[in-house]
């Protein structure tokens, strides 16, 4: 595994982005709503968190949006990474 993180967050990444997109897919669907239930985390775009120095400020903003559909298709990448991503 040694030198094939970047794999590992490849694999996350795409995870998520499956996930999100499961999530907002069947939000319409009575019986699967609750795969799109989720909550944002972090500092939003509308209350970043700010350093204010005399001549320059630096606002910084990220926000993470975790839902049911996210975390399964993040686990399932988890398992894929193990089973296809070593060597």
């Amino acid at each position: 595994m040694k030198g094939r993180k970047w794999l590992l967050a490849l694999f996350l990444m795409a995870g998520a982005v499956i996930g999100l997109l499961v999530g907002e897919m069947t939000r319409s669907v009575p019986a699967l709503q609750w795969l799109s239930f989720g909550r944002d985390i972090g500092f939003s775009p509308e209350n970043p968190l700010a350093l204010e120095l005399v001549v320059l400020r630096l606002k910084f903003g990220l926000t993470l949006h975790l839902s049911v559909s996210v975390i399964i298709c993040m686990g399932a990448a988890g398992l894929l990474y193990r089973r296809f991503g070593k060597k």
